[in-house]
């Protein structure tokens, strides 16, 4: 340490273990940044931010192709031919391509790419919204951290720094276009969080915007759900009386992900030629003889309260499903509705709209017409449909 360091820089020292374990696990683990981006708040007004992942879902290892006589890794290559000639295909040989109006438009990767590049990669204000706009279903995917980056754009901390003091003081989010390259832009809401420190100098919480992605309006749907019956006044402070009893502190360190934990244990067991795979304790699962004891008399009274006096636990009955129809050779049979099948198929085909509709009703409109595909696959359908009417 530096003599001219001041002692007010440095955390004070921890007085319990659990203190000591949390500041060592988040010293453990590296920060990094998923991406570097520019944050454009007007004309001539830039800043550069860093874009953080606070959570993300621990998954299996990724698989590795092995030699089965040497057990050396492979290395995988692709290779496209074509089908006409046979020949190995460059990169530049090949196109894409979308039915429209019958016919096949041609498009450049290049061209592919530009199309989704709406708008330049990084991050746009367009304004501000009160805080309590933002509703919970508004939830579509995990948010991300941004953070300043003085490396990407000198002096960017005390503007970020400054825009994240006066959001929380009038409690607004900002409301921003994203996108990243080759990527359609997302609307995303910034909520901002101020930083929060303990009373021993320890950083609980940075500073920052939780950047929120927003649904488009065709990723919110209306639901039909049926109504049911609702709990009573005493139901309610009953439950609420069990869920006081049940309540217990929460750490991520206390529970493993018992998928991965199987996952591995199997792959020990296949790795050591062992016959039976080690065991372990699922703590997930919910631990009923600490339930019963603690909150035993209150659920009982409650299922007094809300079950009929014949409730026994069990699923409730109902009505089985009728089986479908078999054909001759024992599979079931999909039977198409009339009113599917009433389209206005030429019409359809002209407009390229073919692919809209389901593989039974391309097959009864074949089957009417007495056309005869190459199979029964929805392009094959559609290419039959498309030669009857002349447009293939």
């Amino acid at each position: 340490m530096d003599d001219d360091e001041e002692e007010g820089d440095l955390p004070d020292p921890a007085d319990k273990l659990d203190e000591l374990m949390m500041r060592v696990r988040m010293k453990e683990y590296k920060k990094r940044a998923t991406a570097s981006v520019a944050f454009q708040l007007g004309d001539g007004m830039n800043m550069g931010v860093s874009i953080y992942s606070l959570n993300r879902p621990q998954k299996k290892g990724s698989y590795i192709h092995v030699d089965s006589r040497t057990n050396e890794e492979v290395q995988c290559v692709t290779k496209y031919i074509c089908r006409d000639t046979g020949q190995e295909l460059l990169p530049t040989d090949i196109k894409f391509y979308q039915d429209f109006a019958g016919e096949k438009v041609i498009f450049e990767k290049e061209e592919v790419a530009q199309m989704k590049s709406l708008v330049d990669p990084g991050l746009t204000l367009i304004g501000f919204k009160p805080k309590d706009t933002l509703k919970l279903h508004y939830h579509i995917k995990p948010s991300s951290f941004l953070y300043p980056d003085d490396k990407k754009v000198e002096g960017s901390a005390a503007l970020f720094t400054s825009l994240l003091n006066r959001c929380s003081a009038r409690n607004v989010i900002p409301i921003c276009t994203f996108a990243r390259s080759n990527t359609a832009p997302r609307y995303v809401a910034l909520v901002p969080q101020p930083e929060e420190i303990d009373e021993h100098g320890l950083q609980i919480n940075p500073p920052g915007f939780h950047m929120v992605y927003l649904p488009y309006a065709d990723d919110i749907r209306k639901l039909d759900v049926e109504e049911h019956p609702k709990a009573n006044e005493q139901q309610i402070d009953k439950m609420k009386e069990i869920v006081d009893k049940l309540k217990f502190t929460y750490t991520s360190d206390s529970f493993e992900n018992p998928a991965l934990q199987k996952f591995y244990r199997c792959l020990e067991a296949f790795a050591l030629d062992r016959d039976e795979v080690e065991t372990f304790d699922d703590l997930t699962e919910p631990n009923t003889e600490r339930m019963d004891k603690k909150a035993g008399s209150l659920i009982d009274e409650f299922k007094d309260m809300v079950f009929p006096p014949d409730y026994t636990g069990g699923p409730a009955k109902t009505t089985g499903k009728r089986p479908a129809s078999k054909s001759a050779d024992g599979n079931a049979t999909k039977k198409v509705k009339a009113e599917e099948v009433d389209v206005d198929f030429h019409e359809s085909a002209k407009r390229g709209n073919l692919n809209k509709l389901t593989v039974p009703v391309l097959k009864a409109f074949c089957k009417d017409q007495k056309l005869k595909p190459s199979s029964q696959k929805k392009a094959d359908l559609i290419q039959a449909i498309n030669k009857h009417f002349s447009l293939a």
